[in-house]
């Protein structure tokens, strides 16, 4: 087995170690982006409507 070829897949592994280890860190921030959403989604749709009667006037 080539020398490089070797480092080409350990690299590739480490970058994927990378970004899989940023993903799983934004897990939360995305849950609980989420969970506002529909914990607030009365006061969102209100604010949407006035903001879509300004625009239409």
């Amino acid at each position: 087995m080539d020398l490089s070829l070797l480092k080409d897949n350990l690299s590739d592994y480490a970058t994927f170690g990378k970004n899989i280890g940023t993903a799983l860190q934004s897990i939360p921030e995305l849950l609980g982006s989420i969970l506002y959403f529909f914990d607030n989604i009365g006061d969102i749709s209100e604010a949407t409507q006035g903001g879509f009667e300004a625009l239409s006037n």
